[in-house]
């Protein structure tokens, strides 16, 4: 009988360090999480820390974070601001699963966003497929995309006069 209290309590005494434990991994994880996606500033800069002394009030940053919350439309689009260039759709998807670290299959999600003409699709003329996805505040007026937004490369591949954008 002694002995299978003993072992209870060698068991109980485990389990709770063991949750413990986990409640540590957690608290990493969360913090890993707030550094990674921006969330936490830790007062690094180029400046030496007398630079840092010398400010009385800390400016404080507006963190960029990707909205891991947000719906999945959201999501690509903010995808597509941090890429900031006509990408292809396994370029977005791999952007996307950097930051989420989920393997999300995005096509339905662009194709929905292109029929909200939130997004276009670059094709060359007389093609029925499209190569690559821009945002449509990226087109200037003549329905050009803006040179700040061409892959390097991108006119090597294209002219203005050989793709249209649906």
């Amino acid at each position: 009988m002694t002995h299978k209290t003993e072992i209870e309590l060698v068991l109980n005494s485990l389990n709770k360090d063991k949750r413990e434990l986990l409640d540590k991994v957690n608290e990493i994880d969360k913090l890993i999480k707030k550094i990674k996606y921006g969330n936490l500033n830790l007062g690094l800069s180029k400046g030496t820390k007398d630079e840092l002394l010398n400010d009385d009030i800390p400016q404080p940053q507006q963190p960029q974070a990707f909205p891991l919350k947000a719906d999945l439309k959201v999501q690509a689009i903010k995808v597509m601001d941090l890429l900031g260039v006509a990408s292809k759709l396994k370029d977005i998807r791999d952007k996307y699963h950097e930051i989420t670290g989920l393997n999300v299959n995005l096509r339905e999600t662009l194709r929905n966003l292109n029929k909200h003409e939130i997004l276009k699709l670059l094709q060359p003329k007389g093609n029925i497929r499209g190569l690559y996805w821009v945002k449509s505040e990226w087109l200037d007026e003549n329905n050009n995309l803006k040179e700040q937004h061409k892959f390097e490369g991108f006119e090597l591949l294209f002219s203005d006069e050989m793709v249209e954008y649906k």
